[in-house]
């Protein structure tokens, strides 16, 4: 009977009909929210907001400013918490909700469940809110306007339901929503660089990874480009990401997804182009080592002189169990950036040199790449170089376009830039940035592929041109060889690289679906002959489990799959080979060279079976049985436990990562933050899934449904046509009639 009615109003609404009628006809059929009116705002006028089946809002405005209007106020509706936590983050203030977990006035510590430096006084030391106060005015206007209008759609939001959340929830500035974009860059991507050349760091720095490629038409069995987008990403902090449409007539139709709290979309496309980025290692960032005064340790040598450090003073009010607390601190800085380590004894002071630390328009960098039409406006985009860091796929009908994009600046080559550099010198200061089009880049290259998996630059394709001294040798966070060739490749890119460069070969999208979605271990083409040869020798001994293990792995299939046995030992083998050995050891086993390891050798075949047995006594003991399939352990738990496909340990294609359980699962909360797959052309179809869906309430069919599709491998499509979105509306806030508007006027 639903689905009926559903079918009724998507005919009603078609020919034009306003929801309040629709309201009369259909009460209690499909959901139709019709907001009330308490904050009178002109832009709720402007704007509708149509979701479809997953949930997805496809918001269309009058204006772009209606646009983003409505854009704040779906956030709101699905995520106003989270996105409010994000906000006082960036302001330093979270302590003042969280309490003292977020304070840390240790800036040094990494916090790796919410994959972020420090808390509330690394953000104050780093300016990431103040600083665009300080300069709001050297917004772009027309930015600015957007930030605004996405404040007022929040705000709107939290006036209506003001009596259903938390008190210290307030209300939402431009200002806040640019310095959560600041912040995302400032202390996530450039301080991490920064800090990971700190001397005698007892933190360890995590290894991101994201996922792209894309084949050109002679590569397409159907002649089109097809273009694949995995964003590694945590699916449940600062991290998380939502999948909206922008559409305002004749000037914006755009969709992706951005961080809760960010109206600017990270990964999208339109109906002419489609960009994805990935994580790169560009040398954007610098420590100084500062020599202090003995007479006073607020003054820093620099070329024979002593200057003064700047002080500023902060204060927090953190949120304990006795209450309220207030505490005020310095922060202070050299002419080369925040101090962020003192040590007296040796009588020096580290500070960081991070790009772009006193300028804004980190939102401005992200719009212009999301209006982008065109190649020639893209790259224009991207030229501006308010982007400091990513790697940039880009597609349209016609073209592949990849560059390793990076804020660097030109430095003295005399220095050793991944240490930390003398502050005392003259020589030291960073000179220009490198002009965007030093950076490395190739265009519809003969090889009809590109890819990064987190890899270097000269192995985007197959003979790529590019040179891994180029732009200049510091241009990379870790230091290269001249020569350096495909070696250079991770197991992720080693595997795109072996797919899409099979002689004569011809993918079909299903083939494409399936690589995205592939989970080889290609380290097991070493372990498993390894393991049935070490077995072989031992014979005549006889070990029924062992038997039966090699004999399971060695019919594998050598994927990662959710009902597979052989996996679970081969997990279990990976985590005993390390305990047992080195995780250098191990490693050998995933790299580049892995068909060097000796499958003839003594040690290696007694190793190899001896992490085999502890493996196997390590599931007996975990789960009673050694049937174990991956499933049962790796899980996704929304509503209930999912089983995936995915792992961490051998860097396959598909990650699914997440804490162990005392009972042995492990609860999946990061891998793939965003998969996409866009086929260009006419008419363009796009793919893609959210792991954690588009909602945070449980009671939503959106809390689930999209883990329920990562669970069976499966991906949506993304409804964006006018055409599409009608036949898979399942609410509407606002005008009805707004979207077949558009389609009225679109049609000849």
């Amino acid at each position: 009977m639903f689905s009926k009615i559903q079918k009724t109003v998507r005919a009603y609404i078609r020919r034009g009909a306003c929801v309040p009628c629709l309201l009369l006809l259909f009460t209690g059929g499909l959901r139709l929210a019709y907001a009330s009116d308490p904050v009178s705002d002109s832009l709720k006028r402007r704007v509708t907001i149509y979701r479809d089946h997953y949930g997805i809002p496809h918001i269309v405005g009058d204006t772009k400013p209606a646009a983003f209007f409505g854009y704040g106020y779906a956030q709101a509706q699905d995520h106003l918490k989270r996105m409010m936590l994000q906000y006082r983050d960036a302001q330093g203030r979270r302590s003042e909700v969280v309490g003292s977990a977020a304070f840390n006035p240790e800036s040094l510590r990494f916090i790796s469940a919410n994959y972020r430096w420090g808390g509330d006084y690394l953000q104050r030391l780093l300016r990431t809110w103040q600083c665009v106060v300080d300069n709001k005015q050297k917004i772009d206007p027309v930015v600015y306007e957007l930030l605004d209008a996405f404040a007022r759609g929040v705000n709107l939001y939290i006036s209506e339901h003001r009596t259903q959340i938390p008190s210290w929830i307030d209300k939402v500035t431009a200002e806040d929503i640019e310095a959560l974009e600041r912040a995302e860059y400032m202390r996530f991507y450039s301080i991490n660089d920064a800090l990971s050349k700190f001397p005698n760091r007892e933190h360890s720095f995590l290894h991101f990874g994201s996922n792209q490629w894309a084949i050109a038409p002679q590569l397409s069995a159907n002649g089109r480009i097809i273009h694949v987008e995995n964003l590694h990403m945590p699916w449940a902090n600062q991290f998380q990401l939502y999948e909206a449409q922008l559409t305002v007539p004749g000037t914006l139709d755009v969709a992706g997804v951005s961080w809760f709290g960010s109206p600017f979309f990270i990964v999208g496309f339109n109906k002419a182009i489609t960009w994805s980025v990935t994580w790169n290692q560009p040398n954007i960032s610098d420590i100084y080592e500062e020599v202090i005064n003995p007479a006073d340790q607020l003054e820093y040598l620099y070329e024979g002189t002593w200057r003064k450090m700047r002080t500023e003073w902060a204060s927090f009010k953190i949120n304990d169990s006795k209450g309220i607390r207030t505490e005020r601190l310095p922060l202070y800085y050299t002419h080369h950036g925040p101090v962020i380590s003192f040590d007296a004894a040796n009588q020096r002071a580290y500070s960081v040199k991070l790009p772009n630390f006193n300028g804004v328009n980190y939102s401005t960098g992200l719009y212009r790449v999301m209006s982008a039409s065109d190649l020639s406006s893209f790259k224009a985009a991207l030229s501006d170089q308010l982007i400091p860091r990513w790697n940039f796929l880009y597609t349209d009908a016609k073209n592949l376009y990849w560059v390793h994009n990076g804020l660097v600046a030109r430095r003295n080559e005399q220095y050793d830039w991944r240490k930390p550099v003398p502050g005392w010198k003259k020589d030291t200061e960073w000179g220009a940035y490198l002009p965007f089009s030093d950076n490395p880049q190739v265009l519809n290259p003969a090889s009809g592929f590109v890819q990064n998996c987190n890899n270097p630059p000269w192995v985007v394709t197959r003979k790529s041109g590019l040179m891994p001294l180029a732009p200049v040798p510091y241009y990379l966070s870790h230091p290269v060889k001249p020569d350096a060739g495909e070696e250079a490749l991770n197991a992720r890119g080693e595997r795109v690289f072996g797919v899409l460069t099979r002689p004569n070969a011809r993918f079909t999208l299903e083939q494409m679906m399936s690589l995205a979605t592939d989970t080889y271990v290609l380290a097991a083409d070493v372990i498993v002959p390894l393991l049935k040869r070490a077995h072989c020798q031992r014979k005549p001994l006889h070990d029924s489990r062992l038997d039966h293990a090699v004999k399971t792995l060695a019919q594998w299939d050598r994927r990662t799959g959710k009902d597979s046995v052989a996996y679970t030992y081969l997990f279990y083998w990976a985590q005993a080979y390390r305990d047992l050995f080195s995780d250098s050891a191990f490693a050998r086993f995933g790299s580049y060279r892995r068909n060097a390891i000796d499958i003839n050798s003594r040690l290696e075949q007694e190793r190899a079976l001896k992490s085999l047995q502890t493996a196997l006594d390590r599931i007996q003991s975990k789960f009673g049985r050694l049937d174990v399939r991956w499933g049962e352990i790796n899980v996704v738990v929304r509503g209930r436990a999912l089983p995936l496909d995915g792992t961490n340990v051998f860097d396959v294609l598909h990650p699914d990562v997440g804490p162990v359980q005392s009972d042995g699962r492990i609860f999946c909360n990061e891998g793939w933050g965003h998969l996409m797959i866009a086929m260009e052309g006419n008419p363009k179809r796009v793919w893609s899934l959210l792991p954690y869906g588009e909602s945070e309430n449980p009671k939503s069919p959106h809390y689930s449904d999209q883990a329920n599709l990562h669970s069976d491998g499966k991906l949506k499509r993304f409804w964006f046509t006018p055409d599409e979105i009608l036949d898979n509306i399942e609410s509407v806030w606002g005008d009805a009639r707004r979207l077949r508007a558009v389609v009225d006027t679109t049609r000849p």
